[in-house]
């Protein structure tokens, strides 16, 4: 070979080694960007915008219709939506799909589709799951269709209404002469009642009292007295038959024992009341016992009151009424 041919060999060799450096470098450079576009989250998750949607974002709570397609990392295809009738609608952060999936359609706009590489701890099924392989990363294309109003998410509260047993239960009162000096007591039955149970805890109830049911237990001039407590110098019960106790918030930090805020309507005069009491068993049902105190007085029930009237003597009755309660629960 002259010396012409020689140069002409060695100068190919040259354009071409220089043209596949060229191709490499190229073609890695077109790689890294491409993986450089990814966005990779604190979970794991990456992600890429291939188009751009409008309006607003998906978020925690909305109803979204999506196509999805999905594949493992060497393009081998698992599931494609769009071989279905109709888009699929998920409630976004309701659990209804796999966590990569759920993490990457929030921030999402109508119209926009996005690629995910879910690592597999973002893919973890429930069950004997063999297909898509549970330790695999996958990846989607997530096409966000439209969006919907949102919903709240949030723990499932159970809210349930517990009767009381009317027959066992009772509300025993007292009431005092001046200073307390002597008493009459007796009882009054409930006509129907209540409580609210919430996720399995007491947190409201009402409870309605029959004042046609109240009698003295003390023996001492029983057929006067309870004609004299329902006439009008005292509870009018032929106008106001019922009375009612209706729990506007109750403290459970104690439970058992908790504190109740209620309405107090006597005589048509409803009165705010505050008291405690506590929950227990017997004989295999809830039982509820409390306390309570209220001045009659706060009721327009002011007979033989020494904060209204004076030169009463030993005709004095203490303002105080004092309730024993006790309701069980059927």
């Amino acid at each position: 070979m002259n010396s012409n041919g020689y140069c002409l060999v060695k100068n190919f060799v040259k354009l071409n080694i220089t043209t596949l450096l060229v191709l490499l470098i190229f073609g890695c450079s077109d790689k890294n960007t491409e993986n450089s576009d990814f966005i990779t989250t604190d979970s794991g998750l990456q992600y890429r915008i291939l188009k751009k949607g409008i309006g607003t974002f998906a978020k925690k709570g909305d109803e979204v219709l999506i196509h999805e397609t999905t594949s493992y990392i060497n393009d081998s295809l698992v599931f494609s939506s769009k071989e279905l009738p109709n888009p699929i609608k998920i409630l976004v952060g309701g659990n209804q799909v796999i966590k990569g999936v759920d993490e990457g359609i929030q921030g999402m706009q109508k119209g926009e589709i996005r690629k995910l590489i879910v690592p597999p701890s973002l893919s973890k099924r429930i069950g004997n799951v063999t297909f898509p392989h549970p330790d695999s990363t996958l990846v989607y294309e997530i096409e966000l269709i439209d969006i919907f109003a949102k919903k709240s998410i949030g723990p499932k509260i159970l809210v349930e209404n517990l009767a009381i047993d009317i027959e066992q239960s009772v509300i025993n009162w007292t009431a005092f002469y001046a200073l307390k000096l002597d008493k009459h007591f007796g009882t009054v039955k409930l006509s129907k009642g209540e409580w609210v149970i919430t996720n399995g805890m007491p947190t409201g109830g009402k409870f309605y009292i029959d004042m046609s049911t109240i009698v003295n237990t003390d023996g001492k001039y029983n057929e006067m007295l309870i004609d004299h407590l329902k006439n009008e110098d005292f509870f009018e019960v032929e106008v106001y038959p019922i009375a009612k106790l209706e729990i506007v918030n109750m403290d459970n930090s104690k439970y058992p024992v908790v504190d109740i805020d209620a309405d107090l309507t006597i005589k048509g005069i409803k009165q705010p009341i505050s008291f405690s009491g506590k929950f227990g068993f017997e004989n295999g049902v809830t039982l509820f016992t409390s306390q309570i105190s209220i001045n009659r007085t706060r009721w327009n029930i002011k007979y033989g009151s020494g904060s209204f009237y004076d030169n009463l003597g030993d005709d004095v009755i203490s303002d105080d009424i004092e309730f024993n309660v006790l309701v069980y629960t059927r």
